[in-house]
């Protein structure tokens, strides 16, 4: 060009993200959902394996002790797996992590003590509804015994076990209930 000037005609060269998280967190973040999720489904599937195999072992002790180990593998995994949020939220508790840690994934994640309290109440909860019903059942065989003294006893034994289950569930769970405050 005359006069040693020179013109371009670039475009500037623009590249889009192909994926929807602009940070290696977001895209670690939803990794870890992913394989949390698959963790979830796995351990649900291995647990009716398990039940199947133990519902069809007829008494096999090796296919129950293989039914039992497969439903407890699978409650460790699905434990962990629904748990491990609470686990990072206590992790970044301890090391004093502040707003400038990315927290989206631990908002709504309940404290490991939270979990516990929830578990503990809705076993109780069961204890207690199943010692009702059997309660209720143990007194239905006592009245219609009509001098047969094999359902008697059974029915005596359904009740005084009943109770003693309502007993139970009701002081685990004031003793729950007052550790949760101790510790809450």
């Amino acid at each position: 060009m005359p006069g040693g000037v020179t013109t371009s005609n670039s475009t500037p060269i623009t590249f889009t993200n192909p994926l929807q998280y602009d940070t290696v967190e977001g895209v670690l973040d939803s990794i870890l959902d992913t394989l949390r999720g698959i963790i979830v489904i796995l351990s649900l599937v291995f647990i009716v394996i398990g039940a199947i195999l133990y519902i069809t072992s007829a008494g096999n002790d090796k296919q129950m002790t293989m039914a039992k180990g497969a439903i407890t593998a699978a409650m460790i995994g699905l434990a962990i797996g629904l748990a491990a949020p609470s686990f990072l939220k206590e992790i970044g508790t301890v090391l004093g992590w502040d707003a400038s840690v990315n927290q989206d994934a631990l908002v709504g994640a309940k404290t490991l003590s939270q979990i516990a309290r929830n578990v503990l109440d809705f076993l109780l909860s069961i204890v207690g509804v199943l010692a009702i019903i059997m309660l209720v059942v143990g007194g239905i065989m006592y009245l219609t015994a009509a001098g047969n003294e094999d359902q008697l006893d059974s029915g005596k034994k359904i009740v005084k076990y009943s109770i003693i289950g309502i007993a139970v569930a009701l002081a685990s769970l004031v003793i729950v209930s007052q550790i949760a405050t101790f510790f809450g």
